[in-house]
């Protein structure tokens, strides 16, 4: 059996590889309101079976072990918690006639270190929020209703429903790490489309002017 430090390894790399994913899956950000009702990619798909791997690896519920059934447990306590979170997320979108911020978070040159802090900070606020035609502040209710909808809807089925004091620790644990999770995918994709927005990013026939 594996040791302690080696299932926290894994843990971990599993869990780099399945945010990895959601930068093209497009899994729990806001980044595109389209993504909410356009096609779904293949990889939304594939974060499941990487999420389950991730708690079968920690041994969490322990009510489920580690074996294939285990991983079955766990792999259908995602696709659940996706189809409901998905679908409260879909329905909240179309509710709400808010959009999503698009605008640059900072133009550099600036220091790597600050230029990643204000980065981390565009990508909470733009992750708790949308903007109104006007500009105006508002809640991402698609995402927050689908991420605790979603959660507790899953605990409906896991373990934790036994004990009030599991549930509520089941509960704040996973839209911690939804919204963690959604909030380093927004870093990355914000960071790059800003990169593609650069001029120097641009191939040099598109930036050159056309010859007379």
């Amino acid at each position: 059996m594996l040791t302690s430090p080696a299932h926290s390894c894994a843990a971990l790399l599993i869990l780099a590889t399945s945010a990895a994913l959601r930068l093209d899956a497009q899994d729990t950000t806001a980044v595109e309101r389209a993504a909410v009702s356009g096609k779904p990619s293949p990889m939304l798909f594939v974060t499941p079976l990487l999420s389950a791997g991730w708690s079968q690896t920690l041994g969490t519920p322990k009510a489920w072990k580690r074996t294939w059934g285990g991983y079955g447990s766990r792999v259908g306590d995602q696709l659940g918690y996706l189809a409901v979170k998905t679908t409260v997320r879909h329905l909240v979108d179309r509710a709400v006639p808010w959009v999503d911020d698009h605008s640059v978070c900072i133009t550099p040159p600036v220091s790597l270190a600050r230029e990643t802090l204000t980065r981390a900070g565009c990508a909470i606020v733009r992750t708790s929020t949308l903007r109104t035609a006007h500009g105006d502040v508002r809640p991402n209710l698609p995402f927050l209703a689908g991420a605790v909808i979603g959660t507790a809807t899953s605990l409906s089925w896991r373990p934790e429903r036994q004990s009030a004091v599991s549930s509520r620790s089941f509960v704040l644990q996973r839209i911690a790490i939804t919204y963690g999770a959604t909030v380093f995918v927004r870093l990355v994709t914000d960071w790059r489309a800003d990169a593609r927005r650069r001029p120097e990013a641009r191939p040099a026939a598109a930036r050159s002017p056309a010859a007379p």
